[in-house]
């Protein structure tokens, strides 16, 4: 007995994770140096080799973004998006595991501010492990299910509602310090 996913499903993961990429990819066009900041702050790598890095990240989440939007080497944008969150996870390990939780994940962009910085925290590494297991859904075969127009509502929806969810759940975990303060 094979695992096989309904159309509607995997397409919503894909979209997903999409707008999961696009939204970080977008943080890191914006404000490159920050990025590179951000990055130079995990202490992970030579100094020397970070803005090369930061470049490459780019590059990275780019090719993740087309692959999964056009479809074109669509197997490897899916298992790029889930090495990409394992390397994420892994970096934010080590930095919590050196007692750091206090450095920007770079999440949330250095071009949001102050107010948005993310520190390092569990919820990351929860974060980003469901959101790398749900890009590895989409390496399942799906079913030979035709989808009909209500479906691309659905799948619209599903992948909308996912990312609202995760861009609230993500919000209220970055600002779960200073509203925890405000209670007492």
């Amino acid at each position: 007995m094979s695992l096989e996913l309904d159309p509607l499903y995997w397409h919503a993961v894909r979209w997903l994770v999409a707008a999961v990429f696009t939204g970080a990819l977008a943080h890191k066009v914006v404000s490159p140096a920050g990025f590179g900041a951000v990055l130079r702050d995990y202490r992970l790598l030579p100094e020397s080799t970070v803005p090369a890095a930061a470049r490459l990240v780019v590059l990275l989440e780019a090719a993740v973004v087309v692959g999964l939007v056009t479809g074109i080497g669509l197997a490897w944008a899916a298992g790029l998006a889930t090495l990409l969150l394992a390397v994420y996870g892994g970096a934010m390990a080590i930095n919590l595991a050196r007692g750091r939780r206090d450095i920007d994940c770079g999440c949330l962009g250095a071009a949001a501010g102050a107010r948005s910085r993310h520190s390092l925290s569990g919820w990351l590494l929860l974060r980003n492990g469901m959101l790398g297991a749900l890009s590895l859904l989409l390496f399942l075969p799906v079913t030979g299910r035709e989808l009909v127009v209500l479906d691309f509502a659905g799948i619209a929806a599903a992948a909308a509602i996912g990312f609202l969810l995760y861009t609230a759940a993500d919000q209220l975990m970055a600002n779960a310090p200073r509203l925890a303060g405000g209670l007492r």
